[in-house]
């Protein structure tokens, strides 16, 4: 029975479509094996048929995409209720390495007032290990219902672990946040989403009189949305600029800016290890199109775009469907970019690190180094 599931759903009666799949016939028996032998001989049921196709789908991705996933109807409906920025959880993000997962908590959100730091690794959720799982899985068992609690199994700095039991709250996630200060304007922004170019709009038309550089701090932003990293690139960019490329299977796509440019502000953008993805893609197309200089870290280097792709029941695959590639055509997945003026940000003084005093170090940084050039 379970060999007949497993073909029918694989092959849907085709030799051809098993080709077409990349499974050749002898792969297919041997799954066809497995299956009937957990079936028959593991000590726990198996369940139903869908715990198996779910299981298979979720394997196949992660075997063949560093950043591939398979996600339930439950999930992926979880997932797109996060990216609206209103939701009901901790408020904080959920960064995935090397099968584990680390902890960034929004500043001034529930989990940071209650003592869970930037680079906490989570080890459980309500006494469940997620070492090895999907972090969309395990972002979907942290969110539920508002007023519920939610117990997290954390290490800190790798010392024993705690548990915080955290009641979920509204999670209105503000992506970007500026500030002024008196020897320049100050905006962060931490992550792309949705709703990021219009706030970005916003927090710039408030400011249009300023003869102040901008510094826009993009360390321990993972990325988001690539649609969106682009819309913010093209606010500062003057139309027909090149934003990057996108090298698919079969052909590279160019992206263009198409809007009139918004602001015209010195521009300084903040970089670190954690900079990753949708912030690379922003960091580039600025860098490289003479708009801005980067200071800080070489960034992470994820130069690989996802997208997520629906199956008609409410699930949906995560695959890798581009490269990412700079304006200059340069490839950074695995090895980050490197920025303009170099600078160690766990190497600060105590002052350095209050904002004023960062900004003052970063603009030291950055005219000394324009000052030698020249």
């Amino acid at each position: 029975m379970a060999a007949v599931f497993v073909a029918g759903y694989l092959c849907a009666g085709g030799a051809g479509l098993v080709r077409g799949a990349g499974l050749e016939p002898g792969d297919l028996e041997r799954l066809d094996r497995a299956v009937a032998l957990i079936r028959q001989r593991a000590l726990q049921p198996v369940g139903s048929s869908r715990v198996v196709t779910d299981g298979l789908l979720r394997a196949y991705c992660r075997a063949i995409d560093p950043w591939g996933d398979y996600l339930t109807p439950r999930e992926f409906s979880a997932l797109k209720e996060a990216g609206s920025g209103d939701y009901f959880g901790v408020q904080m993000d959920i960064e995935q390495r090397d099968g584990r997962l680390y902890l960034s908590p929004f500043p001034g959100g529930l989990a940071a007032s209650r003592g869970i730091q930037v680079g906490d690794e989570l080890l459980a959720v309500d006494g469940r290990p997620v070492f090895g799982q999907s972090v969309f899985v395990v972002g979907t068992a942290i969110r539920g219902e508002e007023g519920k609690t939610v117990r997290l199994t954390v290490s800190q700095q790798g010392g024993i672990p705690r548990i915080f039991t955290l009641r979920r709250t509204r999670s209105v996630y503000r992506s970007v946040r500026f500030q002024r200060l008196p020897m320049a304007d100050y905006l962060r922004l931490t992550r792309f989403m949705d709703d990021t170019a219009e706030k970005l709009v916003e927090a710039l038309r408030r400011n249009l009189d300023s003869h102040l550089p901008l510094v826009i701090d993009l360390r321990g932003n993972q990325g988001g949305s690539l649609r969106a990293a682009h819309q913010c690139a093209d606010l500062f960019l003057p139309p027909e600029a090149v934003l990057g490329y996108l090298r698919g299977r079969h052909r590279t796509r160019e992206v263009r800016a198409a809007l009139p440019q918004d602001n015209e502000q010195r521009l300084i953008l903040l970089q670190d290890r954690r900079t990753a993805s949708a912030a690379e893609v922003f960091i580039a197309a600025l860098v490289d199109n003479h708009r801005a200089v980067s200071v800080g870290e070489t960034s992470y280097g994820k130069g690989l775009a996802q997208r997520f792709f629906p199956l008609g029941d409410g699930s949906a695959l995560r695959l890798s469907f581009a490269e990412l590639l700079t304006p200059d055509r340069d490839r950074y997945n695995g090895a980050g970019l490197a920025p303009d003026h170099r600078l160690d940000w766990a190497g600060l003084g105590k002052q350095e690190i209050a904002l004023d005093g960062l900004l003052t170090r970063v603009l030291q940084q950055v005219e000394g180094s324009e000052r030698s050039e020249n």
